[in-house]
């Protein structure tokens, strides 16, 4: 017998919180052992001599597997290198949370420029604009943008997404110190898929594993997980400091019906987070699942925590939005006359019908929260007060927002080229050797000069420092 220290080797200490499933098979593929991982310390099993398969499984889907060949009294080391996994350190996270396809794409091409994202919040019933606090720590790159948002109060809170050739779609954000999203161009076909692949995560990365492994319908796999010491029960527990990892766990509860387990926090969880449509839903189908149990239930309290759950906006996750939607269908086939259900199921079904039902937090197109649709609108909002750049900003925008001129001589400097230049003409940006003008600094370089990536590059003119105004639009400030 001899011991194995089983390490994790990543480039973030984000991705390290992944929760990561351990199989160890012997040479009949039998397995022996069978554990979840989280966290830098190196995890010790003690095995008999003989040969190993040992396999890590992440909640993406992704396996990576190392064997090894145990002998008396010789202790061995196996390094899961997760590094690799991911082109950029800054994108690694999405790629061991979730099943995050590498793109061929680049933001730099036409179709993306001047997309833009905005932060809208729900308060007093009203849908309102909010200066979004991006984390200095956030990338940039030319195949995504990965965003790290400081404080998200706990609020009801949407990340709209769009641009002059991107559908506006919105995108719920769950309220955490630290939330990150990568929007990357998808792979997938223009006609079919949305323009960007949006993922969004809180900083609970256990939670956010339950979602992830429900999704992918890994249902065997998340109870492995968190029927371990009560882990989802705990997270409903904690529903005061954490509502919506609360709402995760109170989700999972529900679907394995461990009633138990629930207790009455969920009707805590509606009551005491007041913002928060998930608990109510949680609490309504509770109360359903448990009377289908004992011969009825509550039709008054369910009915009312379903309007009270849509009369808060709209659930943070997706799994709330179907749980909603139906509950209110099956309410108002047997409560044809009542106004008020028909009128909460009107409303929260069009938003069913234009939502991404692929997406773990809700996820809807549409031109603003009032009109949601499957083909919204493209274009730049009238109110610019609030926008941020993804990557590529405008020329135009640069010319009406800055000090630029058309005395302006712009260089593009990058470590393998010869300086690039161009002359400001309207709202244009020209290049004096062939005349042919474009509409913004990366198209224009990249056609001229052929680069690769905009990685290296420094923009600078004669009169303004041009980095510095590209780096303000890209961060709103």
């Amino acid at each position: 017998m001899a011991s194995i220290a089983i390490n994790t080797i990543a480039h973030s200490s984000e991705s390290l919180e992944i929760p990561k499933e351990i199989q160890i098979l012997d040479s009949k593929f039998n397995k022996v052992k069978s554990f979840w991982i989280q966290g830098g310390d190196a995890q010790n099993v003690d095995l008999d001599n003989g040969m190993y398969a040992v396999v890590m499984t992440l909640p993406s889907g992704q396996k990576l597997e190392e064997v090894i060949e145990i002998k008396s009294g010789l202790n061995k080391t196996i390094n899961f290198n997760l590094a690799n996994l991911s082109n950029h350190e800054t994108h690694e996270w999405a790629h061991l949370s979730n099943q995050i396809a590498d793109t061929s794409k680049s933001l730099t091409d036409s179709k993306y420029l001047g997309s833009w994202i905005r932060l809208w919040c729900f308060q007093d019933n009203i849908w309102r604009l909010k200066h979004m606090n991006i984390s200095e720590f956030s990338s940039w790159d030319e195949d995504g943008v990965s965003y790290k948002l400081e404080e998200v109060e706990q609020q009801l809170q949407f990340l709209q997404v769009g641009g002059p050739r991107i559908p506006w779609r919105f995108v719920a954000l769950p309220p955490s110190n630290n939330v990150m999203c990568l929007i990357k161009p998808n792979n997938g076909p223009t006609k079919v898929e949305h323009p960007f692949e949006i993922t969004v995560t809180s900083d609970n990365w256990q939670a956010e594993a339950i979602l992830t492994l429900l999704r992918n319908n890994a249902t065997a796999k998340a109870k492995e997980v968190f029927d371990t010491n009560n882990f989802a029960e705990r997270l409903l527990y904690n529903k005061v400091s954490n509502p919506t990892a609360a709402a995760i766990g109170g989700y999972y509860l529900l679907k394995f019906e461990k009633f138990d387990q629930l207790h009455n926090w969920a009707r805590n969880l509606a009551n005491w987070s007041d913002w928060l449509p998930d608990g109510s839903i949680i609490w309504a189908w509770q109360l359903i699942k448990q009377g289908r149990r004992t011969g009825g239930f509550d039709v008054n309290e369910v009915r009312k925590r379903f309007l009270e759950a849509s009369q808060r906006g709209l659930p943070i996750y997706t799994e709330g939005l179907r749980l909603l939607w139906e509950g209110l269908k099956m309410l108002c086939y047997t409560n044809r006359d009542d106004e008020e259900l028909k009128s909460a199921l009107d409303r929260i079904g069009k938003y069913a019908e234009a939502a991404d039902w692929s997406a773990t937090v809700t996820t809807f197109n549409g031109a603003d929260f009032s009109s949601p649709s499957k083909k919204s609108g493209r274009g730049t909002p009238r109110d610019t007060s609030n926008l941020v750049y993804i990557y590529d900003v405008p020329s135009k925008v640069l010319v009406d927002a800055t000090s630029l001129t058309s005395d302006d001589v712009i260089e593009v400097i990058s470590e393998e080229e010869s300086p690039t230049r161009l002359q400001v003409s309207g709202s244009r940006l020209v290049e004096p050797n062939t005349g042919k003008s474009y509409k913004s600094i990366y198209e224009a370089v990249k056609k001229i000069d052929n680069l690769k990536t905009s990685k290296n590059w420094n923009v600078r003119s004669s009169n303004i420092d041009l980095d510095s105004e590209i780096d303000r639009f890209r961060k709103g400030r």
